[in-house]
């Protein structure tokens, strides 16, 4: 019986040659992958969600490109950003960073934009949900301790009934118009440039009540300077667990929440969509970054492409039909 023999020499070469394939693999990918990423958002450096993208970029650097910086396109609540963005290369290697109300409810409350949220976008991942509260000023007795108390308060005094908005056309700007109708009260909002001075003012007592994000307020709820006393989600907020919903109340309608979602070009490879969300849910799994949510007035959410469309669709629909409800005249 002829026994078959393999030469040494056969072996090695057939390990260098599997080693040089495996090589011109590795190669090839690292040439597909862009040396810089980046996660664009349009708040300047510092605030919650800033530092959120942050983390975001150290979790995806390796994945996203072999290094991701975060880049702040200030201005235009966000819309600066989107333009960019927008234009972009669509490779997987540029991501944006902002509200999902740039996607559902601008549309809505300007006459004109630069982008269209369903041709010029894909939605990635939807990372967080902020809550949206009530916060009442020093200016408001003790004895206010709900949003029924308040109505009935600021019915006995037109100056009583103004309420502070981080901007006109914001979604707490529509969310004050939607307590109004619901309770007969006359509520005229307050605008502001951003939530920080809008609750500065409602801190010093220039106006008695505001709405705005749980990390616009958090802080000086913390501190005893302001209270909280209704939270727009759909279950409390992690931030503030003891301070009830509108739905608990019994204001049905006033359900609204905010959510930091990321994007990418519409002519971006379904693959490279998957791949960054992949990614995203593992940096979003991270005990490190869930420690870090509550302090932020963050929630988790953690939804995927098909998700995140679905609700941007829905939300889109229902915030056409509030605005169009207020008599909101589109703005520039």
């Amino acid at each position: 019986m002829t026994h078959l023999t393999s030469h040494p020499s056969a072996c090695v070469c057939r390990r260098t040659l599997l080693l040089a394939g495996l090589g011109a693999m590795v190669s090839q990918s690292a040439l597909a992958q862009p040396a810089m990423g980046r996660i664009v958002v349009g708040f300047p450096p510092g605030g919650a969600a800033d530092v959120l993208a942050r983390m975001l970029a150290v979790s995806l650097a390796g994945t996203m490109a072999s290094n991701v910086i975060v880049d702040n396109r200030v201005g235009a609540a966000s819309r600066i950003a989107v333009e960019h963005v927008k234009d972009a290369p669509a490779d997987g290697s540029v991501m944006l960073l902002v509200p999902d109300g740039a996607m559902m409810l601008y549309p809505s409350v300007y006459r004109t934009l630069k982008y269209d949220p369903v041709r010029d976008f894909i939605p990635v991942t939807r990372l967080v949900n902020m809550a949206l509260v009530m916060f009442v000023g020093p200016g408001v007795p003790a004895t206010v301790r709900t949003v029924a108390d308040y109505v009935a308060w600021a019915k006995t005094d037109p100056k009583r009934a103004v309420y502070a908005t981080p901007a006109a056309g914001s979604v707490p700007h529509f969310l004050g118009a939607m307590l109004a109708r619901v309770t007969g009260l006359d509520l005229q909002p307050v605008h502001y440039k951003g939530g920080t001075p809008a609750i500065v003012d409602l801190v010093g007592g220039q106006v008695p009540m505001g709405f705005g994000s749980v990390s616009d307020g958090l802080a000086m709820v913390k501190a005893g300077k302001i209270r909280a006393l209704a939270a727009s989600g759909a279950r409390r907020t992690t931030a503030l667990p003891d301070v009830p919903t509108f739905l608990e109340l019994g204001y049905t309608d006033l359900v609204a929440e905010i959510g930091l979602g990321t994007f990418v070009p519409a002519r971006t490879p379904r693959d490279d969509v998957a791949r960054l969300d992949a990614a995203t849910q593992r940096a979003l799994a991270s005990r490190e970054l869930l420690a870090k949510l509550p302090d932020w007035g963050f929630d988790i959410s953690a939804e995927g492409p098909a998700a995140f469309a679905a609700r941007l669709e829905k939300e889109r629909r229902r915030w056409t039909a509030i605005v169009k409800s207020t008599g909101f005249v589109a703005m520039e």
